[in-house]
């Protein structure tokens, strides 16, 4: 089923790459973003902890963004 967005909804629904639960519009997050190929990874704010831990572990760079609830922040 094709995801269909309403109006406020940036982005399709995103699962943290750490712990598999479905990040909310509503909440902060961290997004990994390869540099080679542009893979994408997600992560709760709660769980940048892991995120890190993949950074430090993989020969890859990465390029690591935070967004804000608030679009002003962003």
């Amino acid at each position: 089923m094709p995801c269909v967005r309403g109006p406020g909804v940036s982005r399709p629904r995103t699962k943290c790459a750490a712990c598999k639960k479905r990040i909310p519009e509503s909440e902060p997050d961290v997004a990994l973003r390869r540099l080679e190929d542009g893979a994408r990874r997600y992560y709760h704010t709660r769980c940048t902890g892991a995120a890190l831990e993949l950074v430090t572990e993989a020969p890859d760079v990465w390029l690591m963004t935070v967004r804000h609830v608030e679009e002003v922040a962003n």
